[in-house]
């Protein structure tokens, strides 16, 4: 957290950090390593906690959309499966 401007009326911006409780693992292409998947977001705001919200809700809609994405990737590769067997 770091605040913007200084005094009374102060803008606070709050970046944060998430992993999902089901951990997705990948492997870095360049040096192998296995790493969790984090979802990061920010927000701003002069009170303290709606600016954490912020990030928190943006960090969530992150993780969701990347599932979301990830659903789509998995059920077209099971698409062109069934559609490239010729005995279907």
């Amino acid at each position: 957290m770091n605040a913007v401007t200084e005094g009374i009326d102060a803008i606070a911006t709050t970046r944060v950090l998430i992993r999902p409780e089901k951990d997705r693992v990948s492997t870095h292409a360049l040096t192998g390593e296995i790493v969790h998947r984090t979802f990061s977001g920010t927000g701003a705001g002069l009170d303290i906690v709606v600016s954490s919200v912020k990030a928190y809700i943006g960090a969530l809609n992150k993780m969701l959309g990347y599932r979301e994405e990830q659903s789509t990737v998995v059920s077209g590769e099971v698409m062109r499966h069934a559609d490239s067997n010729p005995n279907s």
